[in-house]
């Protein structure tokens, strides 16, 4: 079982993220502060200060672009970021590699070209190429 985005230290990322690419800086002020204009109409709160199944309502508002409303689009752009960002930040970690299973590249034995298709073209390896490039370790 893997660890959580916290545990895989997503909000560093989003931070590192933010600040080394500015492109990002205004969208993601610009949604954190809807998010709370939006939950103090609602729940005369911030996000932050919301509790959880409030703050689960208004995420629910804005996760799902395809239903969200038309006045939630801003915030449907500032949540595609963030879940955008979260799963970059967590599938690039360590955590989330293991999560993955992801090996990587291995290297592996190459026992050349197969017999077959040598004999079709009518080549063959010669020594040296056999004893430089087709190697079997054991």
């Amino acid at each position: 079982m893997s660890g959580s985005a916290t545990d895989a230290k997503v909000p560093d990322f989003i931070e590192f993220i933010v600040k080394d690419m500015p492109r990002h800086q205004t969208p993601m002020r610009g949604g954190l502060k809807w998010l709370d204009l939006h939950c103090m109409k609602k729940f005369n709160n911030a996000f932050v200060d919301c509790n959880s199944p409030q703050q689960i309502e208004m995420v629910d508002e804005i996760a799902f672009p395809e239903k969200a409303k038309p006045e939630m689009q801003q915030g449907v752009a500032f949540f595609n970021l963030m879940r955008d960002l979260t799963a970059t930040g967590f599938f690039t970690s360590k955590i989330g590699i293991d999560d993955l299973g992801y090996v990587g590249n291995r290297p592996n034995q190459w026992d050349g070209v197969p017999q077959d298709v040598l004999d079709q073209y009518g080549v063959k390896y010669d020594v040296r190429t056999l004893a430089e490039s087709v190697k079997f370790d054991s």
